[in-house]
């Protein structure tokens, strides 16, 4: 469409140009003719003045030929061939003079001078006059001695100056006065011509102008705002910006440019936000690798410091039995000899101190299996019911041991579990030992079965001494024991949670404890429930 305006301008400057042409053109030919007519109008008169003189010098010729004087009769042919030769002439542009002030005068509405009409008649009266001339002189012979010369001179002064009954000095004289009036006219119409025609010129010119400066506006208003639109554009993608849109509807080119402008900025948007996306995945792959680095960091940091605290437990633990079967052997070999039921009664100590011992390590040990997940066990479907009376029956006598009383609430239905029952057992145990030490004297410690739709919770629950508020969050800490614990009882290491927490772990499960000071505490082992079906399908399995 712009494109269309842009040849539509240049074609009306061509046009211009071609008027302009074309009115040089026409107004060089008008000059020409003005130029034309002024020029033949100065010739007639020179050409008037011409055949009047060769004329008079033809009177002189004849004079002298008259008077037997010398007159040669090539002179006077020579005058007449030019008195001819400027008749032509003369004829000739006197029909030229006529058309011009014919076309002048339906031109500049003027009407034809009377002398140009007379001036042809003229030219036609000097070809008959020459001739009349030419025939008389060819006659003209000296005159004789005795004639007379004036009626002779009349009859060739007749001859010169009358045509067909006019006088044709009045008329040569007349016209010649009338060209020399006639050459101011036609310099006048001249200068007429030539000032419309510079009028014209200029009027031309201003038209030209004024349509060349109407366009070029009209074209700058409909440059100004689409460049402005592309060069915000431009400016913003520099800047950054690119969701700006050019809003151009011009329906030319420029809307085109502005189209595929919007186009390169939304895919250059779309690389951005894919640029970003990108990086963005990479910052969160490289936040997600440095997280894991940092956790495998914080693990083997976590892993060197229960490697040096497992030292630390075992070397404190360790220590105190070594000095006491030491001490014990050291105060037995200590004097002289003793009696046999004496040693006897002292390696039963070292023995039971050894067994402690052992125990002590086979408790550390567990531990840090389970803490480098390297606690095996061997889960196989079991029923809970089961493990909880073996359970009773070792509890029993333990609860008998320390004055306390063990019941179980029954469980009515059967419930599978998968785990490895002497793992289970010892976790079991550990909860039910913890419960029946630290109970009063007489107190009651219950041991329970909670059964839901996909798991099942071992409670245990005494009314012991409780275990305070603060002490609560570090009880699974290993050889962590409270202020109440420590003045309920002075055995004991502090690991016994920690090794049933660990267990509970290794089946997949979760071990919680609530405790009230004063009023006793209550255990919850819980556990996944083993689908009936699948309890079946492993039962068929040879």
């Amino acid at each position: 469409m712009f494109r269309l305006r842009l040849s539509f301008a240049f074609a009306v400057l061509v046009a211009l140009v071609c008027c302009q042409a074309a009115f040089v053109y026409w107004g060089s030919n008008r000059v020409n003719e003005y130029a034309a007519h002024s020029r033949l109008t100065s010739d007639i008169l020179s050409e008037l003045l011409e055949i009047s003189a060769n004329k008079q010098r033809l009177r002189v010729w004849a004079s002298q030929r008259l008077m037997n004087a010398e007159a040669t009769s090539a002179v006077r042919d020579q005058l007449l061939e030019r008195m001819r030769t400027g008749a032509a002439r003369l004829d000739a542009m006197s029909r030229l003079h006529l058309d011009s002030w014919r076309k002048l005068s339906s031109r500049e509405d003027i009407a034809v001078p009377q002398e140009v009409l007379q001036l042809v008649e003229i030219s036609k009266l000097l070809d008959g006059n020459i001739l009349e001339v030419q025939a008389q002189l060819q006659d003209l012979q000296p005159l004789s001695p005795g004639a007379e010369f004036p009626n002779v001179w009349r009859q060739v002064a007749q001859v010169f100056d009358m045509t067909q009954g006019r006088d044709l000095r009045e008329l040569l004289n007349g016209a010649i006065e009338g060209q020399r009036k006639a050459v101011p006219i036609a310099r006048a119409a001249t200068e007429r011509g030539l000032d419309r025609l510079r009028q014209q010129a200029i009027a031309m010119a201003i038209i030209a102008l004024v349509a060349a400066v109407l366009w070029a506006l009209h074209l700058r208003g409909r440059l100004k705002r689409p460049l402005e639109l592309l060069l915000q554009g431009t400016r913003a993608l520099q800047s950054g910006s690119l969701e700006h849109r050019i809003d151009l509807a011009s329906g030319d080119e420029f809307e085109v440019v502005a189209r595929h402008f919007n186009q390169m900025a939304a895919e250059l948007q779309q690389h951005r936000q894919q640029a970003d996306e990108a990086r963005r995945r990479l910052e969160d792959a490289v936040q997600d690798r440095t997280r894991e680095l940092q956790s495998a960091h914080d693990t083997l940091q976590l892993l060197d410091h229960r490697r040096r605290q497992l030292f630390v437990d075992l070397s404190h633990e360790l220590r105190t039995p070594a000095t006491a079967i030491r001490g014990e052997a050291e105060i037995t070999l200590r004097g002289g000899d003793k009696p046999a039921e004496e040693y006897r009664h002292a390696l039963k100590r070292i023995v039971g101190t050894v067994q402690q011992l052992t125990k002590v390590i086979g408790d550390l040990l567990l531990i840090a299996r389970a803490e480098a997940d390297q606690l095996v066990i061997q889960p196989s479907p079991l029923d809970l019911s089961m493990l909880l009376s073996e359970v009773v029956e070792q509890g029993e006598a333990l609860a008998a041991l320390h004055g306390a009383a063990l019941t179980c609430e029954p469980v009515v239905e059967t419930v599978m579990v998968r785990a490895d029952g002497d793992r289970l057992r010892q976790a079991v145990m550990i909860v039910l030992d913890n419960a029946i030490r630290y109970s009063r004297p007489d107190g009651k410690v219950r041991l329970g079965c909670h059964v839901a739709a996909d798991e099942v919770a071992i409670v245990v629950r005494d009314h012991g001494i409780g275990i305070g508020e603060d002490e609560l969050p570090r009880v699974f800490e290993r050889f962590v024991r409270g202020q109440r614990a420590r003045a309920h009882r002075a055995d004991g290491s502090g690991i016994g949670l920690s090794i049933a927490q660990a267990i509970v772990k290794a089946h997949r499960g979760h071990i919680e404890i609530q405790s009230w000071p004063e009023e006793g505490t209550e255990v919850r082992i819980v556990l996944a429930r083993l689908p009936i079906h699948e309890f079946e399908a492993s039962a068929l399995q040879p």
